[in-house]
């Protein structure tokens, strides 16, 4: 039931971003949509590990599941390059260590290492991979994934398409505020304040509120930065 209601959540997402104008609005879609399918996936990784073990016999039923969100990336004319660290993977059979690839997206399985099973998903390729001639290598206490590109040559900025969306939202906003300097400054502390952790925001709130002091009686502050509202 959860699985088909992202489904729907996904499609929904979709119909919404063909008629979003707004650049944040789609943004926020985007991240979305892309949300929705990675639990999407990871259901139906989870799904497929329990129909395994139960034909195994039952015997591994027990094991958990890790999600794998960390890894990192490089690129040769040819290949796309995954480097996912896993200490003692080395030990794994190597029926045990399984990638499955489409043209945007890849799975890898880890299974039974030191007691775990280990999951990682990749989805929405910033462009498409060759599946025949993608492979990866265990080595020690990581896994390799060989992404063979599609086409040859072909420069990746950001390893999925939503990276690159994200991206060019973020160079967007940053060309808007070079424009207004002010701007920019306000929209850096309002982006610490909302990351930040109970001691910064008092920290960001006291400094905020002492330049407001020093603009209300006319000291050097190039008239207040106006908008930063209540952040």
């Amino acid at each position: 039931i959860f699985r088909t209601q992202l489904k729907s959540d996904v499609a929904e997402f979709a119909a919404l971003l063909e008629t979003a104008k707004s650049g944040r609005v789609r943004g926020v879609l985007t991240a979305g949509k892309a949300e929705a399918e990675r639990e999407i996936v990871n259901l139906e990784m989870k799904a497929r590990l329990a129909a395994e073990r139960a034909q195994g016999g039952g015997g591994d039923t027990k094991r958990y599941l890790v999600e794998l969100t960390d890894y990192g990336w490089d690129q040769s004319a040819k290949f796309v390059k995954l480097f996912i660290t896993l200490n003692g993977v080395q030990g794994c059979a190597e029926e045990n260590v399984t990638v499955e690839y489409t043209e945007t997206s890849l799975q890898l399985h880890v299974r039974d290492l030191q007691g775990k099973d280990y999951g990682l998903s990749v989805n929405n390729l910033l462009h498409a991979i060759d599946v025949d001639k993608s492979y990866r290598k265990i080595k020690t206490d990581m896994v390799a994934i060989y992404l063979k590109k599609a086409k040859e040559g072909e420069n990746w900025d950001v390893l999925t398409a939503i990276q690159k969306r994200l991206k060019q939202k973020q160079d967007s906003e940053m060309s808007k505020d070079s424009e207004n300097p002010e701007s920019a400054l306000v929209n850096i502390m309002k982006k610490m304040y909302n990351n930040g952790d109970a001691k910064t925001k008092q920290m960001i709130a006291k400094a905020w509120t002492e330049s407001q002091d020093k603009a209300k009686f006319g000291q050097d502050m190039g008239g207040g930065m106006g908008g930063m509202g209540g952040m």
